[in-house]
């Protein structure tokens, strides 16, 4: 995973490139994708992943929140009525 430091404010010209490398990303997963290696596109997703949670200064035990909250509702759509 791509880490950077959480403790410096984020500023625009940073937010600005980080975009401009998600940007990269996302054509190189096109790439990637049509060459049929699903498991390295799946990487560049967690790696586009990591940049917008920096750009967007959410933290680990957010995303962590979010995804019991959405897990605990998927289960109980799960269960029938």
């Amino acid at each position: 995973m791509i880490l950077i430091k959480r403790d410096i404010d984020m500023d625009e010209a940073s937010a600005r490139s980080l975009r401009n490398v998600i940007t990269v990303l996302l054509e190189q997963r096109g790439i990637v994708m049509a060459s049929g290696a699903s498991f390295a596109a799946h990487l560049i997703d967690l790696a586009i992943m990591q940049l917008r949670l920096t750009i967007h200064d959410i933290s680990e035990e957010e995303l962590s929140g979010l995804a019991d909250f959405v897990s605990i509702d998927l289960s109980s759509d799960d269960k029938p009525n």
